[in-house]
């Protein structure tokens, strides 16, 4: 299931994964289904009245404390790590995600269970060309905390990471 790395994808049908839900035990069934080009990943809540969604984009973050939320108005889906991750690795830039309850189901704590509903969907090019960001000037952002993330321009794609826990002990240092 290779992607085309200049064209924008989506799953080729709708799959479907049913579970139970971290945060509150509730049981939830989310629907992966195709979209078209340019829509982007949207989460739609099936669960409320007029089933509104959620573009899964930066400016609509609220949260990152033990998950990942995102919502617009007062409507919220918490812990959307897991799926957006497995979308990203496995190459779908345009997915509807439907749930019937706030969050997506667990499964094992890992994206594997999201990666495995999308190889079960397909990925299908679309005609579109993908967008990247192309990081052309040093860039970073700092947390309170210390977290520190640095972007810097590059011929190719890079991750480097460091880790440090208190006291610089247990520091490991990652590249790829």
């Amino acid at each position: 299931m290779a992607t085309t790395p200049e064209f924008q994808h989506t799953v080729s049908k709708t799959a479907s994964l049913s579970g139970t839900a971290l945060h509150t035990g509730d049981k939830v069934t989310l629907k992966l289904h195709p979209a078209p080009a340019d829509h982007g990943i949207k989460f739609k809540r099936k669960d409320l009245q007029d089933e509104p969604t959620i573009d899964a984009k930066i400016e609509n973050l609220k949260t990152v404390e033990r998950a990942t939320t995102i919502g617009e108005g007062s409507v919220r889906v918490h812990t959307v790590e897991h799926i957006l991750s497995a979308l990203s690795a496995m190459g779908v830039d345009n997915a509807i995600v439907e749930m019937d309850a706030n969050e997506p189901p667990i499964g094992d704590g890992s994206a594997q269970p999201y990666v495995d509903l999308i190889k079960k969907a397909g990925v299908t090019a679309q005609e579109e060309p993908r967008k990247f960001f192309d990081v052309r000037e040093p860039m970073h952002v700092a947390s309170k905390t210390g977290a520190l993330l640095v972007l810097l321009p590059d011929d190719k794609f890079r991750i480097s990471c460091t880790q440090a826990g208190p006291n610089n002990q247990f520091t490991q240092f990652l590249s790829l």
